[in-house]
């Protein structure tokens, strides 16, 4: 890849990304729970990133690179910029979304039942991923801080 297109990259086209997947799912001659996998790793990535520039841009957040998929969701419930209640939501929004994608990329089958895994399984659909991303992107839009 060039430099040029490696830099036309915002992290809304991973949520565009995961639209057209979850659009045009039927068409694909792939098994749907490879879309889907697909589908929930976007939408992590699309949802952590997002924040992850809007906090360091607007909020004095400081990147820790690969460590932030933790403190960022603590730096959220700690010293975000809504009130206690919304931090706690968008935080929590977020670290199940990295779970749903932890989950789709290291598991081929969902834990047995009754074992320490499964207790832990999250058992969300496509669509609340969705919605999940999208509330934590739009919320941060709704800030409109220049």
């Amino acid at each position: 890849m060039n430099d040029e297109d490696f830099n036309k990259f915002t992290p809304l086209d991973f949520l565009e990304l995961a639209v057209e997947l979850d659009k045009f799912s039927d068409e694909l001659n792939i098994d749907n729970s490879v879309v889907e996998r697909n589908i929930f790793g976007r939408l992590y990535y699309s949802s952590f990133l997002y924040v992850r520039e809007w906090l360091s841009k607007h909020w004095k957040y400081k990147s820790k690179g690969p460590r932030d998929h933790t403190t960022m969701p603590n730096f959220i419930k700690s010293k975000g910029p809504f009130g206690e209640v919304e931090n706690n939501l968008i935080s929590d929004l977020l670290l199940e979304l990295k779970k749903l994608r932890h989950q789709s990329d290291y598991y081929l089958e969902i834990p047995e039942e009754g074992t320490d895994e499964y207790k832990k399984w999250i058992f969300e659909d496509v669509d609340y991923a969705f919605n999940s991303a999208r509330y934590i992107i739009d919320s941060f839009k709704k800030l409109n801080i220049k």
